[in-house]
């Protein structure tokens, strides 16, 4: 190896200008190929890449419900009710969303439109079967008894003569009897959270103190550019609003795409901070070490080098890196500047290039080859992000230790400093250097002691299993996030359930079977709420089941039975034989199945989030409340359904924790064999390399020790 690298140095040494050439264009070409890698800050590149938690994430990143932003409008004083005060609020604050920032938003849910009522009271009329299940038909069965049809027109003439009959008449001209209403109670499943109500059409909490609006923003939450321009916005708009005639209620918000551009603008100041800091403090401290102002800056070469190479080879391989695994930049900066500066602490010592070149070859070869071989077991890990930093942090190391030993040599030292070996003035850290604390008792005491003590604090270090944790979130964030859960409890006992197929009839299939073990999971009081598309969007399948129990129904017998009641018992309320036309027609029509077109209003107005359609899969969410004591039966219940995701925090971090202890322990144990069996080859000797496993094991147990002590937890 040595002869090689001598052969390189000897040959650019004569021919210094094609030296220059070739260092100026390894630059240019890594630099250019560098500059074409695609970043990306979507924090959730950090999951494990498990089948089950892959899904998750498929959820995650294409669930309309992830998506949206919840501004809360409160009253700064919350002594008493002003929903005047919030309603003045929100519509000042939509109509600014709307003049300044529509190329931003794609929707925005602020009041609930009156005419959807009776849109959706004639959707359900014109495709009435289609909404009624068996206990329908047993409530029908009461419905047209003698009695209970004499209470019903007697209730209808009532309402009929009172100023409500204006805009209820259509309705009892339909369906006299209410058989209507009894598809209508399904929409009750959509109303998830009992402290909400309407007021003016805006949803307020019941004490009337604080209103939500929902916004829906036109890029993804990982399209962190767009959205943070979005998020500034929406500040200018609340401290404009704020200061002027709305100084009694404020306002906040929260969501994934807040958090996402916290994450990511809080990424690149960390990264541009921990980077610059190592910077300045290796250009500082060798420059005081070495004496030579322009040796730090020499030594910073096959640095700069290994992360462009890095970065080049990257764009080769894949095309884009995590920003996350960047930021641990300042880690493999540490690293790779260890090989310059062995290669010019060396030379100050021989004064010899080729002598250096000999010296170093092995060691240096051999240990770059143990340090890479040992980020590259990271690519074994389940984390994308995990394999990213593997990746970066190996090439960046293969570049740096080419570097130092083909282009370093040629920097650091003129021809006239190599003739001249001048006495070396030694400086306080080759005086430390020199010391051999083997010989110390004391210490050597000291350390056997602390390791002990360090030994036993090393089992309480335990993996961070809370993700929020992992998400950079300001003091005004958390704020929101925990005013939110304040007003909506039941955020926190959500539970996503997700079905899905290769169409939407497919997944709604699947869903309705899981709304059937929902109900069995209610009937035992496990489950105390759920709400999804079943009620109104129903397969195709479902459907003709539906009709043709319809159908069944209304044998001739009792239709004739049914109109006979009517006309005898609206005789005496004077109602008239033509008014029950439209009813009879409503019995005798031929109902079809609702096809896409039928429902699409229904979906757009209702149920946009519940449903998410791409080319060849569809997914369908249904929420659940469940009570935390009994989230775990919910998750044994549908975990081995493989049309089913469970998609809740809780159980998104039991199996993140049982993935991460499994990966790190497969880490562990590859680089402890790559190690151990390189030091096996290099020395030829069991018991030599035994002895060079001492100093990395009592490292780790102090390691391990510190952590415990101070209570930092392992994370990702």
């Amino acid at each position: 190896m040595e002869k090689i690298l001598i052969g390189i140095y000897n040959f650019f040494e004569k021919r210094r200008l094609l030296f220059f050439t070739v260092f100026a264009i390894s630059f240019l070409l890594t630099g250019y190929f560098a500059m074409q890698v695609k970043f990306e800050e979507d924090i959730s590149r950090i999951l494990p890449k498990d089948k089950k938690i892959e899904k998750l994430n498929q959820v995650f990143q294409n669930s309309k419900f992830m998506d949206k932003l919840v501004v809360t409008v409160s009253l700064k004083d919350t002594s008493a009710a002003e929903p005047d005060s919030l309603v003045a609020y929100a519509g000042a604050f939509v109509e600014k969303l709307q003049s300044t920032l529509s190329p931003y938003i794609r929707k925005i849910n602020d009041k609930v439109d009156d005419g959807l009522a009776m849109y959706l009271y004639n959707t359900v009329s014109d495709h009435l079967p289609i909404y009624l299940d068996e206990k329908d038909y047993r409530s029908i069965d009461t419905l047209i008894t003698p009695a209970k049809l004499k209470e019903t027109l007697e209730q209808d003439f009532r309402t009929l003569t009172s100023p409500a009959g204006i805009a209820l008449k259509n309705m009892i001209s339909n369906d006299p009897v209410g058989i209507s209403f009894l598809g209508l109670k399904k929409l009750q499943q959509l109303q998830y959270d009992e402290n909400f109500e309407l007021y003016e059409n805006y949803v307020v909490t019941k004490d009337q103190k604080h209103l939500l609006i929902f916004i829906t923003p036109a890029f993804p939450p990982n399209n962190t550019g767009k959205n943070a321009l979005m998020l500034e916005g929406l500040d200018s708009i609340i401290n404009d609003l704020g200061e002027t005639a709305h100084k009694t209620v404020t306002a906040s918000y929260f969501g994934a795409t807040a958090v996402s551009v916290g994450n990511a603008l809080q990424l690149r100041k960390d990264s541009l901070l921990t980077q610059g800091i190592t910077v300045l403090f290796i250009i500082i401290f060798l420059g005081i070490y070495f004496r030579k102002k322009r040796a730090p800056f020499i030594i910073l070469i096959p640095v700069v080098f290994g992360a462009l190479f890095s970065l080049a080879a990257i764009y080769f391989i894949k095309g884009s890196i995590s920003v996350i695994a960047l930021g641990t930049g300042s880690v493999v900066l540490g690293i790779a500047v260890n090989y310059s500066l062995h290669v010019f602490n060396h030379y100050r010592h021989t004064k010899n290039i080729r002598q250096l070149l000999k010296d170093l070859a092995i060691p240096m070869t051999v240990g770059s080859f143990t340090t890479i071989g040992g980020f590259l077991c990271l690519e074994f890990v389940e984390s994308e992000m995990l394999k990213d930093l593997g990746l970066f942090a190996a090439f960046s190391l293969i570049g740096a230790s080419l570097s130092s030993l083909i282009f370093l040599p040629h920097f650091i030292a003129s021809k006239k400093e190599q003739a001249t070996h001048s006495i070396r003035t030694l400086s306080f850290i080759d005086k430390m250097a020199a010391y051999s604390p083997e010989y110390n008792k004391y210490l050597v005491i000291i350390i056997l002691v602390l390791t002990i003590v360090f030994g036993y604090w090393a089992t309480e270090v335990g993996f961070e299993s809370d993700l929020n944790k992992m998400n950079f979130m300001s003091a005004r964030l958390k704020q929101s996030e925990k005013d939110l859960n304040t007003i909506n409890q039941y955020a926190l006992q959500s539970v996503y359930l997700v079905t899905e197929g290769k169409t939407l009839n497919e997944a709604l299939i699947n869903n309705e079977k899981l709304v059937t073990d929902i109900q069995v999971l209610e009937a035992k009081n496990i489950v105390k709420k759920y709400s999804g598309v079943s009620s109104l969007v129903i397969s195709d399948s479902l459907q003709k089941a539906r009709i043709s129990k319809w159908e069944a129904y209304w044998t001739p017998e009792k239709k004739s039975s049914l109109l006979a009641t009517l006309y005898k018992e609206g005789a005496p309320l004077k109602f008239s034989a033509t008014a029950f036309d439209k009813f009879k027609l409503l019995l005798d029509r031929d109902f079809q199945l609702a096809d896409a077109q039928a429902m699409a209003d229904v979906r757009k107005n209702f149920l946009d989030d519940y449903i998410t359609e791409k080319p060849g899969k569809t997914t369908v969410v249904t929420l659940v409340k469940v009570s935390p004591e009994h989230k775990k039966a919910v998750y044994k219940a549908f975990e081995n359904d493989q049309n089913i995701t469970v998609l809740d925090k809780q159980y998104l971090t039991s199996k993140f924790v049982e993935i991460i202890n499994k990966d790190f322990t497969s880490i562990a144990l590859m680089t402890s064999l790559l190690v151990f069996f390189v030091l096996l080859i290099m020395y030829g000797r069991i018991e030599l390399t035994l002895v060079s496993f001492i100093p990395m094991f009592i490292t780790w147990i102090w390691i391990l020790g510190i952590m415990g002590l101070v209570g930092i937890q392992f994370n990702i």
